[in-house]
């Protein structure tokens, strides 16, 4: 069999301490036909300079600079520029396994599949934890997305994932915000008539407390409520057996918000209270249903019935059950 082309797509800003090894890990593939895109936004620190740098040692290697947009204008960049048949993201503070790109194509020409997932470990600054599967997972449409919606071992992120390429026409990510992986997943599972799931773990992820992961602010946790109600707007209706998980991740964002809202500035908590009346009043009608599909835990559950008070002791609660599951887990609930 011919060794099709995957286009590696890798945004970089601000990353100087990890991108060398994030780099060594993507041109020390055991897979061979890649075309490496780095896109540098607009990086103030060396980056740009170590771009060139591999760009000079290896012909594989294609570089982009370009004012800084933000990471969904550098992934449309990379995009633009792609030319391969199948499509791989890596975050440039990541690393990827040695054999990631042959055993995620090798696995999904194995089952006719449009998108493989490989495993993933989680990289914690005292800890690594490993999510992903037992055993080969191969899914129907219907059966990838419901997974998707989940939000538990497959979840949103572009870089655990091999796509075929013609599954991103027209596909753009949004101009603005954050959360932009959330805002177009979706779609290319709507478009993947097949999906892999795989058990070995390929894919590194650093956990920084500076990621937007981590990022506590009420205008972050917007971004993610509004793309999780945004995709229930835009699928409910084609996908009528999926609407209680649509509605139990804008629950899950819901409880985002109300446990960190106190921990925002005074200002910050101000502005968004009108906004968060608004999220009360979408979400409490549906509450029931969304808890019951929802995956957030017990103490998720807990703040869930304090959805529909957009109250000040409803978001004191919230932020004392967020306190105490952050001293037991490490990490804001």
């Amino acid at each position: 069999m011919s060794e099709p082309k995957i286009s590696v797509i890798v945004p970089v800003y601000k990353v100087e301490p990890y991108l060398r090894k994030c780099l060594d890990s993507i041109v020390g593939q055991t897979y061979q036909n890649l075309e490496i895109i780095l896109v540098d936004d607009g990086s103030p620190d060396g980056c740009g300079a170590i771009c060139d740098e591999y760009a000079a040692q290896d012909k594989r290697v294609r570089v982009i600079h370009k004012a800084n947009g933000g990471v969904s204008s550098a992934r449309n960049a990379g995009l633009t520029a792609a030319t391969g048949e199948w499509i791989g993201w890596v975050d440039s503070d990541d690393w990827i396994e040695p054999d990631m790109y042959s055993y995620m194509l090798r696995k999904a020409r194995e089952y006719g599949a449009d998108i493989a997932v490989c495993s993933r470990t989680e990289i914690y600054p005292d800890r690594k934890v490993v999510r992903g599967w037992d055993e080969d997972l191969f899914m129907s449409r219907e059966n990838a997305l419901a997974l998707l919606l989940n939000n538990d071992t497959l979840q949103n992120y572009c870089c655990d994932k091999l796509f075929r390429a013609g599954l991103w026409e027209r596909i753009v990510f949004p101009g603005s915000g954050t959360f932009e992986d959330m805002a177009v997943m979706y779609r290319l599972f709507e478009r993947a008539e097949k999906t892999v799931c795989l058990p070995e773990s390929k894919y590194n992820y650093l956990q920084r407390p500076e990621s937007i992961v981590h990022n506590i602010s009420l205008e972050n946790r917007l971004n993610h409520y509004k793309a999780a109600e945004k995709r229930y707007g835009e699928m409910r209706e084609n996908w009528p057996e999926l609407e209680d998980l649509l509605l139990a991740q804008c629950a899950a964002s819901a409880v985002g918000l109300w446990c960190g809202y106190v921990r925002n500035p005074r200002e910050a908590r101000r502005a968004a209270l009108p906004i968060l009346r608004e999220v009360s009043a979408f979400c409490a009608p549906h509450m029931e249903r969304a808890a019951e599909a929802a995956e957030v835990g017990l103490a998720g559950r807990l703040v869930l019935k304090l959805i529909p008070y957009p109250t000040w002791w409803s978001f004191a609660f919230a932020g004392l059950v967020s306190w105490l599951y952050e001293r037991k887990h490490g990490s804001p609930l």
